[in-house]
């Protein structure tokens, strides 16, 4: 496993720009933000490393496995990179109340982040976002787009603002039928008009393995100051559960009652290594991010 660091700021902070250009670190300069991406085995990797965190910029980190450690793997995570369309209707996104029920919703709203430790806490400002609670949310109609998917080579799609649900193609649909997998079923997905489209299903997740992500797996907490809920954000290359959530369970997908990051409230979706190996053997994973899951 290595992991991947990925950092952007301003083009005003020359002193930065000048160290990457001395440490022959690629960026790019996209309008003014400059962006790069930097391996934990670089041999600059700690100077850099160093040298953001004194200037309080974040990195987004990713780590990446072998093909060996995916496919020996009980359990993966599994999303796809493949983020196309938004829920609709989508001005104000109003499809919170209307794809799901909202009765226990908490937006939450609020947008100074406050670092306690590891634990971020949040305090309500309206003018510049930084957080959001989202707890609550229960899915209870079918999700509406404005159009259907262009697959191309892909089978697997996610939503732009819904990071824990997955849509498939005809293609997948006819795979999954013929398999044994089991913890699924396939909703409609409908155009505006109420009418299914053809050729795209929503892939519904029937289970929840209950809460058991480990605290040492994690990064950061968000704890919302409305309604007390507390989400995570997972160490790069940690994600952990203790193994007993996992006992009794037939199921080859399931949800997680955790919930991850700041602004969205999503499960992570978990597969068995059945479930992976009939995908994959099937060519069906391209643009789909696997990553292994530790039981302890």
């Amino acid at each position: 496993m290595n992991v991947k660091y990925r950092y952007a700021f301003g083009e005003n902070k020359v002193k930065i720009i000048h160290l990457l250009d001395d440490k022959k670190i690629v960026y790019k300069n996209n309008y003014g933000i400059i962006s790069f991406e930097i391996y934990e085995d670089n041999n600059f990797f700690h100077v850099i490393k160093n040298v953001m965190e004194n200037e309080g910029i974040p990195a987004i980190s990713t780590a990446i496995y072998t093909k060996k450690e995916i496919g020996s793997a009980e359990w993966l995570t599994v999303y796809s990179s493949w983020q196309r369309l938004y829920p609709q209707p989508q001005d104000d996104m109003k499809y919170k109340f209307t794809t799901y029920d909202a009765t226990n919703y908490c937006e939450g709203n609020p947008n100074i982040v406050v670092p306690h430790g590891d634990t971020i806490t949040a305090y309500r400002k309206h003018d510049a976002p930084l957080y959001n609670c989202n707890k609550g949310l229960v899915q209870k109609e079918n999700f509406v787009l404005k159009q259907a998917p262009n697959w191309g080579a892909r089978n697997f799609m996610m939503l732009h603002w819904v990071g824990d649900e997955l849509f498939i193609s005809p293609k997948a649909e006819e795979v999954l039928r013929n398999s044994n997998l089991s913890g699924f079923d396939y909703y409609a997905v409908t155009n505006k008009s109420n009418k299914p489209f053809d050729n795209v299903k929503q892939l519904f997740i029937n289970n929840y393995v209950a809460e058991g992500f480990c605290a040492d797996a994690i990064e950061r907490t968000y704890t919302c100051p409305i309604c007390g809920f507390t989400k995570y954000h997972p160490k790069a290359g940690h994600i952990r559960f203790h193994k007993e959530i996992f006992e009794g369970n037939k199921n080859d997908i399931v949800k997680t009652t955790d919930k991850f990051w700041p602004i969205a409230c999503d499960s992570l979706i978990l597969i068995t290594h059945k479930f992976y190996k009939v995908i994959t053997e099937a060519k069906l994973d391209r643009g789909l991010i696997f990553e292994p899951v530790e039981l302890v």
